[in-house]
C-alpha cells in the first residue's frame, strides 16, 4: 500500500481504501455468500446471496469473492482489502497453494481477472470470528427464502460464475465411455434406446451425481467419488502402486486405496488385478509362500509404555498446511494411541515425533517395532 501511494503524483488524489469480508456456506440443498462492504468514511453495504445449485465449500468461498469484487467494482473502488476465513481460497490466490482441481482453476482465473480491474488488491486469511458477520449473512442466505429482510441486498443466483460445461472431466462427445449414457440422463433425461439398456442406465444413475459439470459415485457410508475415464484409470492405477511408496501392494489392497483417494470407475478392482498381474518386478521377485506353516509368535509387553509398534500412512487428500500423511504409535500393553498429520515423510519428522509425544511424556521405550521403513533406521 505504501508503494501505491508514493507512486501516486501530488496533483491526484488517493484513493480511498474499501475493506471487504466475504464467506461462504454450502448444504446439501442451496449454497449462500455473505458480503459486507465498508469504506474508510464508514459506509457499509451488506450483501446476501443465495444459489439454488448444489455447491461445494471451497467453490462456496470463491462465489463469495467474486460476488464481493463484482460488488466493490459497482461502487468504483480502486483500493480494496480482502478478508476471507477459508485458508485454502486465500493461500491459492496468493500463490501459497498449488490449485489442481479443474473447477477451481476457473474460479481462480476469474478471481485474477475481477483483481485486474483495481489499482491495488491484498487477499489476506482471518479467523472465524473476525468474520462473523459475514459468515451470518452466508448462513441467511443458505436458510432463508430470498424475501421478507430489508436491511440488506438479496439475490438468488441460478447458476455458477463460472462455465462447467467445458470442464475437462466432462466429456459428453466420447459416447464410448461408460460415463456417457449416465451423464446424459443425469443431464438431459435421455435414455438408450434399446429397452434393457435404458432400464439399467436409469437404475444405475441413482448411485451418481453431477456437481460443476463433474460426474460423482456417491453411497451411504462413503463420501463422493470422482469418476474417473478410461483413459485416466491407468496413470491413477501406476501413481499410487509405484509412487511415493513404491511397495507394489496387492490387487485388492490397491483398488482399496484408489477408492480411499476419492476415484472410481466400475472395473476398479479388475484393472488394480490386472495391473498386479502384469508388474514385472512383482512376477520376479515377490516372495515364494512354500514355507511350512507353524504357529504365530505372540508379542508381549511387560510394562506400560514399554513397547510401542510405529508405522506411517497415507498419502490422503491434501488437507489444509499441505498435510497429506499420519504417523501413528500405539503401546502393545495399554494400546494407547499417538498420532499426528505430516506434510512429508521424512527421518528427521519421525525423530521428532518420537521425541515429542512419546519419549518426553512416557520415557525412553524399550522396544519400538516398525517396519524398517527407510525413515526409521536413517
Amino acid at each position: 500500500m505504501a508503494d501505491f501511494i508514493a507512486e501516486m503524483t501530488p496533483g491526484n488524489l488517493i484513493p480511498e481504501s474499501w475493506k471487504l469480508h466475504v464467506d461462504g456456506s454450502s448444504n446439501v440443498t442451496y449454497g449462500g455468500v455473505g458480503v459486507i462492504l465498508e469504506s474508510q468514511n464508514r459506509v457499509t453495504i451488506e450483501q446476501s446471496v443465495r444459489y439454488e445449485f448444489l455447491v461445494l465449500n471451497n467453490q462456496a468461498e470463491y462465489e463469495a469473492l467474486l460476488a464481493g469484487l463484482s460488488l466493490a467494482q459497482e461502487v468504483r473502488a480502486k483500493v480494496l482489502e480482502v478478508n476471507t476465513d477459508s485458508q485454502v481460497v486465500s493461500s491459492q490466490i496468493n500463490g501459497d497453494y498449488q490449485t489442481q482441481d479443474p473447477l477451481l482453476q476457473q474460479y481462480l482465473a476469474k478471481v485474477n481477472e475481477l483483481k485486474e480491474r483495481f489499482e491495488h488488491v491484498t487477499i489476506q486469511h482471518v479467523p472465524r470470528e473476525r468474520n462473523a458477520r459475514a459468515d451470518l449473512l452466508s448462513k441467511l442466505a443458505s436458510t432463508k427464502p430470498g424475501h421478507g429482510n430489508k436491511s440488506l441486498i438479496q439475490e438468488i443466483i441460478k447458476s455458477p460464475s463460472i462455465s462447467t460445461t467445458t470442464n475437462a472431466y466432462l466429456k459428453l462427445s466420447n459416447q464410448g465411455s461408460w460415463t456417457y449414457p449416465i451423464l446424459q440422463y443425469l443431464l438431459n433425461r435421455t435414455l438408450p434406446e434399446d429397452p434393457k439398456e435404458g432400464k439399467r442406465t436409469k437404475r444405475e444413475a441413482a448411485n451418481y451425481i453431477v456437481v460443476a459439470g463433474q460426474l460423482y459415485n456417491r453411497g451411504f457410508l462413503q463420501l463422493l467419488l470422482k469418476c474417473i475415464e478410461p483413459g485416466d484409470t491407468e496413470y491413477i492405477l501406476r501413481e499410487i502402486y509405484e509412487g511415493c511408496y513404491s511397495h507394489h501392494i496387492g490387487g485388492k489392497t490397491l483398488a482399496q486405496r484408489v477408492i480411499r483417494a476419492g476415484y472410481f470407475w466400475p472395473t476398479v478392482i479388475r484393472d488394480s488385478m490386472q495391473l498386479v498381474k502384469n508388474c514385472d518386478k512383482c512376477q520376479r521377485h515377490a516372495n515364494i509362500h512354500q514355507a511350512a506353516p507353524h504357529q504365530l509368535s505372540i508379542i508381549s509387553a511387560e510394562r506400560p509404555f514399554g513397547t510401542w509398534g510405529i508405522d506411517l500412512v497415507g498419502p490422503f487428500p491434501t488437507a489444509p498446511g499441505q498435510l497429506r500423511y499420519l504417523i501413528v504409535a500405539i503401546d502393545y500393553y495399554t494400546k494407547w494411541i499417538k498420532a499426528e498429520p505430516l506434510a512429508s515423510i521424512t527421518a528427521t519428522q519421525c525423530r521428532k515425533f518420537l521425541w515429542r509425544q512419546i519419549i518426553t511424556r512416557f520415557g525412553i521405550p524399550e522396544i519400538v517395532i516398525s517396519d524398517n521403513g527407510t525413515q526409521f533406521y536413517r
